[in-house]
């Protein structure tokens, strides 16, 4: 993720559930559902209403419910049809002036964009293809249109931009996995989309200018249905295991102070609103969905006897064991621990700017303090544990480095010089010409992509790669354990931003 610029709010709510987030800082409010499915809200410029796409059971067309879309207040009130179609019509979002509404149909036969008023009249389709146009979103001066294509003979989902009188279209991606949900920046500058090019669904950004790709948030877990917040600074989407299935979508308020997103209830989706707490809400800090419940000053310790304990944890640093070395981690750098059901200490590690590290953690217990009290709380008794924001190191990160278990960590200054012998040559690449590096799973050879578009293909020299980690710690790396070393995107920091 861009260093400095943009930060991420990971939405992970239990399914199911009959309040969505017990928190003391913010609380989540079911709009409507109960009486069939209600999925993807998007917002209106003025935060006045949410739009959204339903199945209703008393909504049949020829004895079958069709989706449709609808809108309602952001109170749930005053729910209201705009769209008749006799065939599913959803995915919709009204455009930056509110005057119009975007929406997928598949009145002609196929998944096409439509465009339409902002009361449903005088649809009108913008694409007409055999194939599968889906997941519009509209770029923030109203002029253009993303989506995500499917070509009728196969292949892979692309990214494609449109003007909306249907003109100037232009493919973004080209790439055999499958680029889909794509959500623009605030500046229109890129867009943030999804892909399984890893094997699971991570979010990357593309700039629209010259189709440029940067990774945000690679995990081994599953992220999908990003979109950045107002003013740019964060990105919310949804998480979840990398073998289960997805239970919410996120979408910001016009405000930045509230999300919408989708929920799956006892009778289906549902759409629920939650209020983020000042510490989530403030531009520049970094927190995720399933720390509201300790609180913004406090850190919350989560038993596997289904008991949460809540103060102070006094261990100044978390040891963990990786699988591409040991790390000692300063609280500070920590967001929070998710304990997996496997092995003892087995942990995902999510840190402070919103890296992930998976591994054991070597402490044999933490210690929480509540007033004059002060518990040890040994490790295998723990599912999470979810800390206070805390001041980390601010260091400017120059590669992200994409490691082969699925990790993804910012890298501060360089990692070189790369060593390569290139035929007989033997070749010094300092980090600084470097765009990206490339090595292969035995880590004897590389492929280095210079910045002036040159690249370099040899044998591995140096041994380990010296890593300085963005969070604080150096970390030296066998290149085996590395897949990709990608320079950080260098767009300026928004102001205001961590």
């Amino acid at each position: 993720m861009r260093a400095g610029a943009v930060l991420a709010v990971t939405l992970a709510l239990a399914a199911g559930a009959a309040t969505a987030v017990p928190a003391e800082d913010g609380a989540a409010h079911r709009l409507v559902g109960g009486d069939g499915s209600y999925a993807m809200p998007a917002w209106a410029p003025d935060g006045g209403v949410l739009v959204f796409h339903a199945r209703r059971k008393d909504d049949k067309q020829k004895g079958i419910a069709t989706r449709n879309v609808w809108r309602t207040s952001p109170n749930g009130t005053e729910v209201r049809k705009l769209t008749n179609g006799t065939k599913d019509e959803y995915h919709a979002s009204l455009s930056p002036d509110g005057k119009r509404l975007l929406f997928v149909s598949e009145l002609n036969g196929s998944r096409d964009v439509w465009l339409a008023d902002a009361d449903g009249q005088n649809p009108v389709a913008i694409t007409d293809d055999p194939g599968t146009e889906d997941q519009p979103a509209w770029s923030p001066d109203g002029r253009q249109i993303a989506f995500a294509a499917f070509p009728k003979e196969g292949g892979s989902f692309d990214l494609w931009v449109v003007n909306t009188d249907g003109s100037g279209r232009r493919r973004l991606t080209t790439t055999p996995a499958n680029e889909i949900f794509p959500a623009w920046h605030p500046n229109g500058d890129a867009i943030a989309y999804v892909t399984d090019a890893s094997g699971n669904f991570d979010i990357y950004e593309i700039t629209v200018r010259d189709a440029r790709t940067t990774p945000l948030v690679v995990s081994p877990d599953q992220e999908a249905r990003p979109e950045f917040s107002p003013d740019g600074t964060k990105l919310a989407f949804s998480r979840w295991p990398a073998h289960g299935r997805s239970s919410d979508a996120t979408l910001w308020a016009p405000d930045g102070r509230t999300l919408a997103f989708q929920h799956r209830g006892p009778a289906g989706w549902e759409i629920w609103t939650l209020a983020l707490p000042g510490d989530i809400a403030e531009t520049g800090h970094l927190r995720l969905a399933q720390q509201i419940r300790g609180g913004a000053d406090v850190d919350t310790a989560k038993l596997r006897s289904g008991d949460t304990m809540r103060g102070m944890i006094e261990d100044r640093t978390f040891r963990v064991r990786t699988a591409y070395g040991a790390l000692q981690l300063p609280r500070a750098a920590v967001a929070s621990i998710l304990f997996g059901d496997g092995e003892r200490g087995l942990a995902r590690v999510v840190l402070a700017n919103g890296d992930t590290i998976t591994g054991f953690l070597e402490n044999e217990d933490i210690t929480l303090a509540a007033g004059s009290r002060s518990d040890r709380v040994a490790v295998e008794r723990l599912v999470q544990l979810s800390l206070r924001a805390a001041k980390s190191p601010a260091t400017d990160a120059s590669f992200r480095a994409l490691m082969r278990n699925g990790d993804s960590l910012l890298v501060a200054g360089g990692f070189g010089p790369l060593r390569l012998r290139v035929g007989d040559r033997p070749t010094e690449v300092d980090a600084k010409q470097i765009e990206r590096v490339e090595f292969t799973e035995a880590g004897d050879k590389a492929t280095a992509v210079l910045r002036n578009g040159d690249s370099l293909t040899g044998e591995l020299t140096g041994g380990r790669i010296e890593l300085t980690l963005a969070v604080g710690p150096r970390l030296p790396v066998h290149p085996s354990a590395i897949r990709t070393l990608v320079r950080a995107a260098s767009r300026p920091a928004i102001a205001g931003g961590g």
